[in-house]
């Protein structure tokens, strides 16, 4: 009996922290894939149409591609739970840029679209829990290569 006692105190002590800390990583995935829909759903009610959902590649992600009218538009969304310091779209740094511009490039080769113009938006939402009131914020022209010929 006591040592039984004894491992699920050990399992308690050593490995609550850890299951917490899981916990809140599960719970940021979550809130994440709720943003991206969020996100998604608004593009929609904007008008445009979604072509592509977390395109995955060597040189980075894509969370959404669109398109609105004839420019072909590529979505960074960023979901937080709260605002601490800054906003959520002030968290797409110059490095996150440089893997979205990267892999928008592998986008539009894999797909045939490199005379199509582009446009990099960043979708903000601010939601305290997957389910509850957002509050979504777009940044149309959010940022663009650092040189014109960047591109192609």
């Amino acid at each position: 009996m006591r040592s039984l006692l004894r491992r699920l105190t050990f399992r308690i002590i050593f490995f609550g922290p850890l299951a917490r800390t899981l916990d809140r990583c599960f719970v940021h995935e979550t809130l994440g894939l709720y943003g991206e829909r969020l996100a998604a759903r608004h593009l929609l009610k904007q008008g445009y149409y979604i072509t592509a959902r977390r395109f995955l590649d060597r040189y980075g992600e894509i969370d959404l591609v669109a398109v609105d009218q004839n420019t072909i538009v590529f979505v960074e969304v960023k979901a937080r739970s709260r605002i601490k310091n800054n906003s959520p779209a002030e968290s797409v740094g110059k490095e996150k840029q440089a893997r979205i511009i990267r892999a928008s490039k592998r986008y539009l080769k894999q797909n045939h679209l490199t005379d199509c113009p582009t446009r990099f938006d960043v979708i903000a939402i601010v939601c305290s829990r997957p389910g509850a009131r957002a509050v979504t914020t777009h940044y149309l022209h959010a940022f663009e290569p650092q040189a014109s010929f960047e591109i192609f």
